[in-house]
């Protein structure tokens, strides 16, 4: 016969003492722009083209979700 203890898992134990501020939107558009700025011309075309291939790709497995 197996026996299970019921302990808390480290996902269970929580801090309410730390306080986390999510940066705005400002500050990340900020961090993406100086991401960005740093992109060759060929490394935005090919990630360009990566995010048209997903894109289409999402929009395939919608429309087969639909029609399902």
């Amino acid at each position: 016969m197996l026996t299970i203890t019921c302990e808390p898992t480290v996902s269970e134990n929580t801090t309410t003492a730390q306080i986390e501020t999510l940066p705005s939107d400002a500050e990340i558009s900020r961090r993406v722009l100086q991401i960005r700025s740093s992109w060759s011309l060929s490394e935005r075309v090919e990630r360009r083209h990566e995010a048209d291939r997903r894109f289409e790709t999402l929009i395939e497995q919608l429309s087969i979700c639909e029609a399902a």
